[in-house]
């Protein structure tokens, strides 16, 4: 049993840790080319509120009460409208999409603050609230530039929160490797073997 739980751990810590990389690597393209990956971001939004609005469609049908039918029609309807809309313009869509994303990142940025603090001297806090703080600090530059910082923020704030999320991943899964070693090795000077062979705790 101790040991599934100790591999699961492992294989945990490793992923942990190839997404961390593969968050900075995605972040470091984002902050390079702020403008490609502001339209990525508009695309794939565009494509979810598409995919969102089909299932809105088919839940419509699914209810028999008219007037729930008729909103969940409604709905789909305008997320489908928005969806082909950011599909169609993207480069028109980041400006809405900014806008959106400087209050979610202000908003964050004062939660991740918030929880850096509550949970200091724990792995990866510092990379959380320094996180926080950037993000909270851009957020507030971006939204007093605007329309003009449209065309890169959406790139500049995603690639800035996927580095300092993969740092921290990074941290925390370096942070588990070294208390696995500190376990392992604490482990196995608990026990001592006595002169006629046998173990004792």
């Amino acid at each position: 049993m101790q040991d599934a739980l100790n591999e699961g751990l492992k294989q945990g810590r490793k992923w942990l840790m190839i997404s961390g990389w593969l968050a900075v690597i995605a972040g470091t393209v984002a902050i390079v080319v702020p403008a490609v990956a502001s339209v990525t971001v508009a695309i794939f939004i565009g494509w979810m509120l598409l995919v969102g609005a089909v299932f809105l469609l088919i839940d419509a049908f699914a209810v028999r009460d008219v007037w729930r039918m008729l909103m969940r029609v409604l709905l789909a309807l305008i997320a489908g409208a928005a969806g082909l809309s950011l599909l169609l313009a993207p480069l028109r869509g980041t400006y809405t999409l900014t806008v959106l994303l400087v209050l979610w990142f202000a908003i964050t940025g004062v939660m991740r603050i918030a929880v850096a603090v509550a949970e200091r001297g724990t792995p990866g806090a510092g990379w959380m609230g320094a996180n926080g703080v950037v993000t909270l600090l851009l957020a507030v530059l971006i939204g007093a530039s605007l329309p003009s910082s449209a065309d890169w923020a959406i790139g500049l704030l995603v690639g800035i929160d996927f580095i300092f999320y993969g740092f921290g991943a990074v941290a925390a899964a370096s942070a588990l490797k070294r208390s696995e070693a500190t376990s392992g090795a604490t482990g196995s000077t608990g026990s001592m073997t006595t002169p006629g062979g046998a173990a004792t705790a």
